[in-house]
């Protein structure tokens, strides 16, 4: 069956196109996507930066987008007018900026008819949602329920709702601090394991987050998934299972069956979904030195790729360097706590002057007002560093320099791999400073098998942060720049590292002439 493309009045980054229902099952699909045919079975629209959802009149993104390339960006994606929209049985809203869920997702419509009446999957995890609406309990077929990283707490979690739902076998709650405590996690606990008044207690896979001096749990028998998964910080960028751990298990079980031929049977192992059982064996397969597929053929062990960037104009760099060490760094790295550094600050891109109006009832709230005064105000205070690094990109991608949308300054940072799960497209890397010669390299997983070890020591280097990235050891300080996007126009994953263009004014002579004589061989696509 053809693949045809979406309306441009919803998304340009969304395609329609049939699913099987085995296709719908598979947890690793994270393309933006809406199957429609004569089955319509799954709905995909992670990490499209949606704020609002309408069911009436639009799903929206409350997205401060620059003058130049607003018209080309699709502001808001009605869901009303797919056909047969009962018949989908997955809805992923995951990644996005939601801060509530209207109840007619689960509720009765204008029709009088549920909205997804054989919905089996949902996910709404990484949003920022403080409660659900007491109507899921109307979806009878629901299976599976992500809600992890929310803002979630008691008074807005229906509890009594779900606990109906008759079918439902996983229910994740974690990294959600409200619903963290010693009461909460006692009540989920009898509800949802210990069968709370039911004569049989129904099987429902219950994870929390890992528990503290605060919230330990007395009942030493507790069946709760409490896994620890170290922060960025925590992590030895050395270690292959640091470098493995920013993975979903979904995709550390991808990875074993693409790379290494081995399948879990979901029926009958009982560590199918265990994610230490599934990382222990992905590390043993990449120490086996007798790796081979099922045709015999030679697997490859994890190899690195040595790359580098665009050189910057001396001149430039070195205005950077100035201006870097004339930074006033705030004490804290609040603004990014989970990763390793000395200093990190993000500067977000001014706001158009007269912003698009998304739906007519939408306004301005007083939170989003004084949220875009403070960010104006610490731009003008880091004004120096901004308006040099916007000279610097635009020495080297002027397209790219009015599409991205933040900045991260930042000293010293170190090891911390993980995936940039807010980033919409590739970003740009430059680093700087005094730090050794060899060191400080900027890592990505290009495939399971390969490394890009990419020197930004002066230089630019364009990399999908969508993919794992650390930086390597090295001594001496060291400052970066990180240019990237988080709303627009969502540009696929595709490979991990990219050639950026040659600019012949970058760098001195010597420089220039080593560039333009490379032979660039671009990595395959991957997507973990």
């Amino acid at each position: 069956t053809s693949t045809t493309m979406v309306s441009t009045t919803i998304f340009d980054s969304i395609k329609v196109a049939p699913c099987s229902a085995d296709a719908c099952k598979d947890e690793d699909e994270k393309d933006a996507s809406l199957s429609s045919s004569a089955d319509l079975t799954s709905i995909s629209l992670s990490n499209q930066g949606i704020e609002t959802i309408d069911l009436d009149r639009c799903i929206s993104s409350k997205k401060s987008q620059s003058q130049q390339f607003q018209s080309r960006i699709p502001q808001a994606a009605p869901l009303t007018g797919f056909p047969q929209v009962s018949t989908i049985v997955r809805l992923d809203l995951s990644r996005n900026k939601l801060t509530s869920l209207p109840k007619e997702l689960f509720g009765e419509n204008k029709t009088g008819s549920l909205s997804f009446p054989m919905l089996e999957y949902l996910d709404v995890g990484r949003n920022k949602l403080k409660g659900l609406p007491p109507e899921i309990g109307n979806c009878k077929h629901l299976k599976t329920i992500i809600a992890l990283s929310n803002n979630l707490r008691p008074s807005g979690f229906p509890l009594d709702a779900i606990a109906s739902l008759p079918l439902v076998e996983i229910l994740d709650l974690r990294w959600n601090k409200k619903m963290n405590s010693q009461s909460s996690r006692r009540r989920l606990t009898e509800v949802f394991l210990d069968g709370g008044d039911q004569i049989q207690p129904k099987k429902v896979e219950l994870l929390l987050s890992p528990t503290t001096k605060e919230n330990t749990n007395s009942d030493e028998n507790s069946k709760v998934t409490t896994k620890k998964k170290l922060s960025a910080c925590d992590r030895d960028a050395n270690e292959l299972r640091s470098q493995l751990e920013p993975l979903s298990t979904p995709q550390l079980r991808k990875r074993l069956h693409r790379t290494f031929d081995i399948r879990f049977d979901d029926d009958g192992d009982e560590g199918a979904y265990d994610r230490d059982n599934i990382m222990q064996q992905l590390l043993r397969c990449y120490g086996s030195r007798d790796n081979s597929d099922k045709n015999g053929h030679p697997i490859p062990v994890r190899t690195v790729r040595y790359e580098h960037g665009v050189p910057l104009d001396p001149t430039l760099l070195k205005e950077l360097l100035d201006e870097m060490e004339l930074i006033r760094w705030p004490r804290t790295t609040r603004e990014r706590p989970k990763i390793l550094a000395q200093g990190y600050i993000i500067l977000q891109r001014p706001p158009p002057s007269t912003p698009a109006t998304i739906c007519d009832h939408e306004t301005p709230t007083k939170a989003n007002n004084n949220k875009a005064k403070r960010e104006a105000e610490k731009l003008e205070r880091f004004s120096g560093i901004w308006n040099k690094a916007l000279r610097a990109i635009e020495s080297v991608d002027k397209e790219f320099a009015r599409q991205f949308t933040a900045l991260a300054v930042t000293k010293n940072f170190k090891g911390s791999p993980h995936i940039d799960t807010l980033n919409i497209a590739p970003f740009y890397g430059l680093s700087l400073g005094g730090f050794a010669n060899g060191g400080g390299k900027l890592c990505v997983e290009c495939s399971a098998t390969c490394v890009a070890e990419i020197d930004t020591r002066g230089k630019f280097a364009k990399v999908d942060g969508r993919f794992c990235h650390w930086v390597s050891d090295y001594e001496g300080t060291r400052y970066s720049l990180i240019y990237y996007v988080t709303h627009g126009k969502v540009v696929p994953q595709t490979t991990a590292i990219f050639k950026p263009p040659c600019i012949d004014a970058a760098g001195n002579e010597e420089e220039r002439k080593n560039y333009r004589q490379i032979d660039w061989d671009p990595p395959p696509v991957f997507v973990p």
